[in-house]
């Protein structure tokens, strides 16, 4: 029997109860305040405490920040994967009147949340391989001059892996790819709103902050550098 969740019911639930949700429970957009409990439950969010003491991230670029989205950890739950689609495919602009051919997205992270998308649009998906110096490699199939292409990201931080992902896809096509006039993003943790002249749109926004360690507040008080993926529970005090 089909669900409708009331607002904010989703922030009474543990794991193990979010893990019986569908996609199909929600009428309605997640609040940010549901998203973020989600996040939570699945492990796949830290914030800085604000106590100088306790580390912080690094992030692959060195950079420092406040914060992390780790959402892999969240999208590992395939029931939690379609609950986000949805939230993708109702950030799809109502004034976009043209297809959806196919729905790409990149390796690794941006994989299953893209196909997700598109198995709810009724798309062709694929997605994208790492290749050497942070590009993305399109190589299996070619998409037809006719055809629109959506780009989907689980989370938008330089936006680099959107160009990278978009010079790969025409890279790796005999002729031009069309893509809709926007992109979109699960999470959208940037100063980047728009790619190439067109927008890019997103579920939920975060305000988490970066400095190089020269300029980092949490350095100049010895708070520890962490790499997050390699240092999750220490960093979120779990051990």
């Amino acid at each position: 029997m089909k669900r409708q969740l009331l607002p904010d019911e989703v922030c009474s639930m543990n794991l193990d109860e979010i893990r019986t949700l569908r996609a199909e429970d929600f009428g309605r957009e997640l609040t940010l305040r549901e998203f973020n409990h989600v996040l939570g439950e699945c492990d796949a969010m830290w914030l800085h405490s604000g106590n100088r003491r306790d580390p912080h991230a690094v992030t692959t670029k060195g950079q420092c920040t406040d914060g992390f989205i780790d959402t892999l950890r969240a999208l590992k739950f395939t029931n939690v994967c379609q609950i986000m689609a949805k939230q993708i495919v109702s950030r799809i602009p109502s004034t976009y009147n043209g297809g959806i051919d196919w729905v790409i997205g990149s390796d690794h992270a941006g994989a299953t949340l893209s196909y997700a998308v598109a198995s709810l649009l009724g798309a062709q998906h694929d997605f994208t391989e790492k290749g050497p110096d942070k590009t993305q490699i399109w190589k299996r199939f070619e998409i037809k001059p006719n055809e629109m292409v959506l780009q989907v990201e689980e989370l938008i931080t330089t936006r680099s892996t959107l160009e990278a992902v978009r010079a790969g896809v025409r890279a790796g096509n005999s002729t031009p790819v069309r893509f809709v006039p926007f992109s979109i993003a699960l999470v959208h943790r940037s100063d980047h709103y728009e790619m190439e002249g067109e927008p890019i749109h997103f579920a939920y926004h975060y305000n988490i902050q970066t400095w190089p360690p020269a300029e980092c507040p949490w350095c100049a008080q010895g708070s520890e550098r962490l790499l997050p993926k390699k240092n999750w529970a220490k960093l979120t005090s779990k051990v």
